[in-house]
């Protein structure tokens, strides 16, 4: 073979297969030092970019868990609310049941209407004061629609919490609605049979109070004397500013209907509750007084009218209590619903997290066993670079 001196062929081999193994074994230090078996995009292009839209899938999906945890505290916290106010209307309406006797003294049924008015008011306290943190979420402020989470990692992942509404005006707004009644307060006199629950509020306030202006009982009983008011515009910002008057709805309770001058514009109420009514209430000769010294009621016709009011007060606590337990209902379905999302999330972040491993992730057993095999190759390189390097040498032994 030829000899040569200026260019060392060998030894140019040895210093490229040991610059190969050399830059092969900081490439398996890195990969070991740092886990990771992709650290920059030259370790494996494609890999790189499936393991990042896997990293955003995960991020995603761990943020939207926290969120769906999120809504699943405003459902908790809205919902304990709920129960206290269903156990104020409970007492409610056994506060209705004992007044439903006849035998309670004045005394008696100012007691009972203290503490009914009191119940109402703190029903209302509890509705405006329950909060996520700052945002009311079971007064007017509570979206219809709900609160949005947004509880997956991609586009058009969302859920809500329908936290809804519990003042009382907007649970009996609710009433309505089931009922489809539209509110017309100017429209009222005549036709109180025509206005569900709240006709039958508004005709026993009438009886009990003697108020024979039917538009100014439903005006004293739901502050406003706005004309048309639609069901689903009760107890929301559309309503016309109606709002149940509690002081005045506790009068259900309080007043007694008497006998004799007990009612001396019979026949005016008699004319503003329409025949349908009076039959409803079980008063059709109301018009036709039995007693026509004082044009006051018979006491059999007390006795009536004082069932219906309880019966009136006994139907709108337990309409209410139905509302309140909708909305609980409701809210538990959703806490359901986002407490199974949670778990989805968790169970597809240790799926996806798993493909991302077998692509980003280092393997040390193959990983180091390569580092071995770098490293032996490394020492061998080394050594025949040595005697490589002294191969020019052998021209000397000719020159002597």
């Amino acid at each position: 073979m030829a000899l040569y001196v200026n260019t060392n062929v060998s030894a140019l081999n040895g210093q490229k297969n040991l610059s190969n193994v050399t830059d092969r074994m900081n490439s398996s230090f890195e990969k070991l030092s740092s886990g990771s078996r992709i650290n920059s995009a030259r370790d494996d292009a494609a890999g790189l970019q499936i393991s990042d839209r896997l990293t955003t899938q995960i991020t995603g999906l761990n943020q939207a868990s926290r969120n769906a945890n999120d809504g699943i505290s405003i459902a908790q916290i809205a919902e304990g609310a709920l129960g206290e106010v269903t156990n104020n209307i409970q007492r409610m309406r056994q506060l209705v049941v004992q007044g439903g006797n006849r035998t309670l003294s004045e005394d008696d049924r100012s007691a009972l209407s203290q503490e009914f008015t009191k119940l109402l008011n703190v029903n209302n306290d509890i509705a405006d004061r329950t909060a996520y943190g700052t945002l009311k979420i079971l007064n007017g402020d509570s979206p219809e629609s709900g609160f949005q989470i947004q509880s997956g990692a991609q586009a058009g992942e969302q859920d809500t919490v329908t936290t809804g509404n519990a003042e009382l005006t907007a649970l009996f707004g609710e009433i309505a609605k089931k009922e489809n009644i539209t509110l017309n307060m100017s429209a009222m006199s005549g036709n109180l049979q025509n206005y569900g629950t709240l006709g039958k509020i508004v005709a026993a306030y009438a009886v009990v109070t003697g108020q024979s202006n039917i538009t100014t009982a439903a005006t004293e009983l739901f502050g406003t004397t706005t004309g048309s008011i639609q069901a689903n515009e009760i107890g929301t910002n559309q309503g016309g500013g109606i709002e149940v008057n509690v002081a005045n709805f506790a009068k259900l309770l309080e007043a007694e209907t008497e006998a004799g001058s007990g009612l001396a514009n019979v026949s005016n109420i008699a004319a503003g509750l329409g025949n349908n009514m009076l039959a409803a209430m079980g008063l059709t000769n109301m018009a036709a007084i039995a007693d026509a010294s004082d044009g006051g009621l018979t006491d059999a016709q007390v006795n009536t009218a004082h069932g219906f009011v309880t019966d009136t007060l006994l139907d709108a606590m337990s309409g209410l209590i139905t509302q309140v337990d909708s909305q609980r209902a409701k809210l538990g379905a959703e806490q359901n619903g986002l407490t199974s999302t949670v778990r989805n999330n968790t169970t597809a972040v240790v799926n996806v997290s798993d493909s991302r491993s077998r692509i980003q992730d280092t393997d040390f057993a193959a990983e180091t066993a390569e580092l071995t095999r770098n490293q032996i190759i490394q020492q061998a390189s080394t050594t025949i670079l040595s005697q490589a390097n002294q191969l020019p040498q052998t021209a000397l032994s000719l020159l002597r």
